[in-house]
């Protein structure tokens, strides 16, 4: 509906929208347009392009993330989420085997579980990041605005790590899947 706003005379309309969940997807309802359906269909797909496509994007956000497990530009964790929707959608074969692996697994489990990042985690992954890129500006030869784009670089990185959601370490494990 309408409503005055302070007796000026001026007319608002109030424009509240929210998604609901309706039998695993989202309607979006408003007062502008009656519900529909979301065009984000997470389910796990069955033609075989797309599936290709979303095992291949898996793959390069996997390779992404080894080279964030190396690099302080990159940020690991994101990396693997994204490589397990990919999976998710692309291969559930691919999900599992990512859900199951021993060096990935845990921080998924975790993430899947709890939307957080263990404290340790965190605090190896915040050191690991500050040395490195200390090391590289001190001991390379950058050019000094190269230096400012490394450092721009990297406080997107810290950025991402240090807003996460932090677990204490004695959380309970979620439960792994076999």
């Amino acid at each position: 509906g309408e409503e005055k706003a302070g007796g000026s005379g001026v007319q608002r309309r109030k424009s509240r929208s929210y998604a609901k969940p309706v039998r695993g997807r989202i309607l979006v309802v408003g007062p502008h347009y009656p519900p529909r359906e979301s065009s984000m269909d997470l389910r796990p797909t069955t033609h075989p392009v797309s599936g290709f496509l979303w095992v291949a994007g898996g793959w390069a956000s996997l390779v992404f993330a080894f080279a964030g497990a190396i690099l302080p530009v990159l940020p690991c964790t994101p990396f693997v989420i994204l490589a397990s929707f990919c999976f998710y959608r692309g291969s559930p074969r691919m999900h599992a085997w990512l859900h199951r692996s021993a060096w990935f697994g845990p921080m998924l489990d975790d993430w899947q579980q709890y939307r957080g990042v263990r404290r340790s985690m965190k605090y190896r992954a915040l050191f690991l990041v500050t040395v490195v890129v200390a090391c590289t500006l001190i001991y390379s030869n950058l050019t000094w605005w190269m230096q400012y784009v490394v450092l721009a670089g990297v406080s997107v990185g810290l950025y991402v790590i240090l807003t996460c959601r932090t677990l204490p370490d004695d959380t309970p494990r979620a439960p792994r899947s076999a």
